[in-house]
């Protein structure tokens, strides 16, 4: 058929006709729709991460805003450059306790050009003073203790208590509400650890309830704040398990913190970050500026898990607290400072002849094999054998009825506000009783007792057969 327009066309018959049509029509082949494919969906992806990430940073910087304060920090402070040491404590704020005990308490620097961290836990039971001879307390007392008396300063009270103690000024602090943690583990899709025993505990009038099993498992946040506080059980019961030590609770600890920073720098983590964001800025306070919170998260978010060095110190149990060497002291607060400055040469400990030996917190002797040998008082040497002179009696001097109260103790300056003091409280807390049946006071009026002839051999031997 040829082209009225044009008579010189080459007629085009009708399957000519159908083979181009069919040739427009083609399918692509299949590495053409896979890789096209695979291009939409990666800028679907790209576009979406990034307007996810735009709305994450956002709300981070809205939480890290409120949750920071307004101070302004001088570049020469920021994370990014300068070394920084934090006290991180976590609470107990349940209206059903009244209380703010904290049963996790970490001493933390980080250095940010080596990129590393040094995280020391705390028993909460670890004996501490306010003052050098001052009444003993927990290491748990002090913050609830500031908190109530001086509301106001708590947390800096609370820096220079414990910053003397590690002898390490801490920059700041931050205290994270059991709940958080709780929420936090939840976001994350529960954390697994290694349950080192079977624990049951059960207290109705706070509303713990704790029973878990011995074994590896995945816990989540209300069970594995109970796998990090357990301490004791219900004796008596037919459920009670063996209790717990404050350094196996410390490794509990320790052994929960890191796979929480290993699920966080996954990328579950990752997609989970606005919950996470959410339950730490309904949970936290500190005194760290924004603008720091900011800086320490660009520096130490890719951190390397190697590069934790964590330490929890060990104790002996001298009821009703956790006594913990001197040289294990030592070395925690070593670490601390080391972190801070790598250049920082440690001093050689105080009096030490012999490696082997020490002294706790206590003043007691401590073996090579780390038990604690309490300090002995000298035994008296024998008394002469001669019998002395019967000595005068002495005139009777009447007592009179107003007395002078005595000068005040060194333990009477050092009593922690709202406490009552105990007269026969010695230093270091310990109280020695008044002797059984005898009064405490002399009776008034009445002549001073003879005095007691110095024994010997002879008398000493009669007693002991009388008695």
């Amino acid at each position: 058929m040829s082209d009225p327009i044009n008579p010189n066309s080459t007629p085009v018959s009708g399957t000519d006709s159908r083979k181009s049509k069919l040739k427009k029509k083609a399918k692509w082949p299949l590495w053409k729709k896979i890789a096209v494919t695979g291009g939409i969906i990666v800028l679907l992806l790209v576009i979406g991460i990034g307007t996810y990430a735009s709305f994450l940073i956002s709300k981070a910087n809205n939480i890290i805003d409120t949750v920071g304060t307004k101070e302004v920090v001088a570049p020469k402070d920021s994370a990014k450059v300068k070394p920084i040491s934090i006290l991180l404590m976590g609470v107990d704020s349940r209206k059903e306790t009244g209380s703010l005990n904290s049963d996790v308490m970490m001493a933390i620097s980080m250095n940010p050009e080596t990129k590393s961290a040094t995280i020391v836990s705390l028993p909460r039971d670890l004996e501490m003073k306010l003052k050098k001879n001052g009444d003993s307390h927990k290491a748990n007392y002090f913050y609830p203790h500031f908190t109530l008396t001086e509301p106001e300063t708590a947390m800096k009270k609370t820096k220079d208590f414990f910053g003397n103690f590690f002898e390490v000024p801490f920059d700041y602090m931050v205290t994270i509400d059991f709940e958080g943690f709780k929420q936090v583990v939840d976001q994350l899709g529960g954390v697994t650890v290694d349950v080192d025993q079977d624990m049951y505990y059960v207290d109705n009038w706070d509303g713990t309830r704790i029973d878990l099993k011995k074994g590896v498992q995945k816990l989540d946040g209300k069970k594995t704040l109970d796998f990090v506080r357990y301490r004791k059980s219900n004796p008596g019961s037919k459920f009670e398990t063996q209790e717990s030590s404050d350094p196996a609770r410390n490794a509990r600890q320790q052994q929960v913190l890191n796979e929480i920073l290993k699920n966080l720098k996954s990328l579950g983590g990752v997609t989970k970050a606005s919950g996470i964001l959410e339950a730490v800025g309904n949970n936290l306070k500190t005194d760290i500026p924004a603008s720091q919170i900011h800086d320490m998260i660009s520096q130490y978010i890719t951190i390397d898990t190697q590069n934790i060095e964590l330490i929890h110190m060990d104790g002996d149990w001298i009821s009703p607290y956790i006594v913990v060497k001197d040289e294990e002291i030592r070395e925690a607060k070593n670490a601390l400072k080391l972190r801070l400055d790598p250049n920082w040469v440690p001093s050689s400990s105080p009096n030490s002849t012999d490696s082997s030996k020490g002294t706790d917190s206590r003043g007691n002797n401590t073996n090579s094999d780390g038990k604690i040998t309490p300090t002995r008082t000298p035994k008296p040497t024998d008394a002469p054998t001669h019998t002395p002179k019967s000595t005068i009696k002495p005139t009777p001097t009447p007592t009179p009825k107003t007395s002078v109260r005595p000068n005040p103790t060194p333990e009477d300056d050092d009593v922690v506000p709202g406490l009552t003091p105990d007269p026969t409280r010695k230093p270091g807390g310990s109280v020695t009783p008044p002797p059984s049946g005898k009064p405490t006071t002399p009776p008034k009026n009445t002549e001073l007792p003879k005095p007691t002839p110095t024994p010997t051999p002879q008398n000493q031997e009669a007693a002991q057969k009388t008695g």
